[in-house]
């Protein structure tokens, strides 16, 4: 849970935009709908600008579609065989919402590893081979890797807070 919270918050666009913040967008080219990345090529031109080079020109218009479908919150437009994406500097509103954002996914995290250390301990507690001391014993392993991976979470949060406060 912790790849997936993190492949989550990379989505989120803080100070600088990265290739990854284009991971989920979908387009519908050759009439089927697939993963912008895999029909373009997608890089950082400056801070604030994408560059979205398509693999085969023919479908451009389908990326762009896909683009605004998406709803990045930028302006699209074309030059020749690739699109270009600028993103405004976010505004203060716009930066909380990211913080708010990225604790949702962060607290979402947090109770997925929750539920996991529920499970186990379910199990412990179920297994009639173990001792009480080993039932305890084993209770304390998996609390100790439920807080180290909740104080991961909060250290991940608290990166990327400081990254959406950068400008």
């Amino acid at each position: 849970s912790l790849v997936s919270l993190k492949e989550s918050l990379s989505t989120l666009r803080a100070g600088k935009v990265t290739p990854q913040l284009l991971d989920k967008v979908t387009v519908v080219a050759y009439g089927e709908k697939c993963l912008l990345k895999s029909v373009a090529q997608i890089s950082g031109i400056s801070a604030t600008d994408l560059q979205v080079k398509t693999f085969d020109p023919s479908i451009i218009k389908d990326i762009i579609s896909g683009l605004n479908k998406a709803d990045l919150g930028c302006t699209v437009t074309q030059n020749g065989n690739a699109v270009i994406l600028k993103f405004p500097v976010p505004s203060e509103e716009r930066r909380q919402d990211l913080i708010k954002q990225a604790k949702k996914y962060c607290e979402d995290g947090k109770v997925a590893i929750r539920n996991i250390r529920r499970d186990a301990n379910n199990a412990i507690k179920k297994d009639a081979t173990l001792s009480e001391d080993m039932k305890s014993d084993l209770n304390d392993k998996v609390q100790k890797e439920t807080d180290k991976h909740i104080a991961e979470i909060e250290k991940i949060f608290a990166a990327k807070v400081k990254d959406i406060e950068t400008i």
